[in-house]
């Protein structure tokens, strides 16, 4: 995982708008705010899923193969914040349908801006791109947006540091993805998002998770499920079994209702018919 330092001034304030996710048939680029309050800035969490089989020649074996990651943000004028780049190589026991998971974190004030991402075969020029446009919370939120996961797993004792593949987000390790792959072997989606202080003292309400499929029908709702929040905010987490769902694109709602208001957060998953192959980067070099 990378941290990236933005340091931006917007001259807009702009409203807020929805979890990011682009996606082409190469590469997935997903992004996730989160608010930091101590400086009135957005923290931005970008996953990227590099398959592998975009960047090796197909005629020829894909194990060894070197590329390069380029990741770039740049404010609604154009001008370019910061460039990051790293090299990655693919792994001899990667399986068809394996990609790289790589994580990429900054800091961004109110505005919108434009994330970049490009991973390419310096050898064979092969390449696999993916944009999306993002902004910056202008105010407070209630809560960020939401992060789904195949797999979250708490803090304890002896497991405080995250492993390859995975970040930390407050008391949680989280395995990433861009888009997360439930299939007939992983059954699970997990979800995180943090909801903040509303005032000075704990609330209680309520969360209610529900799945909707492409063509917008709800296919699973939970019961809503109590939930407490102290005056200084809370990581929300928790975990549902999609088991039975047929092979498709799916959206997972999660909605929190506190304090009289209701704050509904989506993301993106897919449920596969077969098994599914996805290898972490583990190696890249930065």
């Amino acid at each position: 995982m990378r941290f990236l330092l933005a340091a931006v001034l917007a001259a807009a304030s702009l409203a807020r708008s929805e979890p990011s996710l682009q996606l082409d048939d190469r590469l997935a680029l997903r992004a996730v705010r989160f608010y930091r309050a101590d400086h009135r800035t957005t923290r931005v969490t970008a996953f990227l899923e590099i398959p592998y089989a975009a960047l090796v020649d197909p005629a020829g074996g894909g194990a060894g193969t070197g590329y390069q990651v380029t990741v770039r943000v740049a404010d609604s004028t154009g001008a370019v914040l910061h460039t990051e780049s790293w090299t990655g190589t693919v792994p001899s026991s990667a399986q068809a349908g394996a990609a790289a998971v790589e994580t990429v974190e900054f800091l961004v004030a109110s505005g919108r801006y434009r994330l970049d991402a490009v991973a390419r075969n310096p050898l064979t020029g092969r390449e696999a791109r993916a944009t999306l446009e993002l902004e910056g919370f202008d105010r407070p939120p209630a809560v960020s947006d939401l992060l789904l996961s195949p797999g979250i797993r708490l803090v304890s004792a002896g497991d405080t540091v995250p492993q390859p593949g995975e970040l930390r987000r407050g008391g949680a390790l989280v395995t990433a993805a861009a888009v997360p792959r439930l299939g007939p072997a992983h059954t699970t989606a997990h979800y995180l998002l943090e909801m903040y202080a509303t005032g000075n003292h704990e609330e209680v309400g309520n969360i209610t998770v529900s799945v909707r499929d492409s063509t917008g029908t709800t296919t699973l709702r939970w019961r809503p499920v109590p939930v407490r929040v102290p005056s200084g905010g809370s990581t929300l987490h928790g975990h549902v079994s999609l088991a039975g769902l047929k092979p498709g694109r799916y959206t997972l709602l999660v909605s929190v209702a506190v304090a009289g208001q209701t704050n509904e957060r989506g993301a993106e998953l897919v449920v596969d018919g077969g098994s599914v192959a996805q290898v972490k980067s583990v190696n890249s070099e930065r």
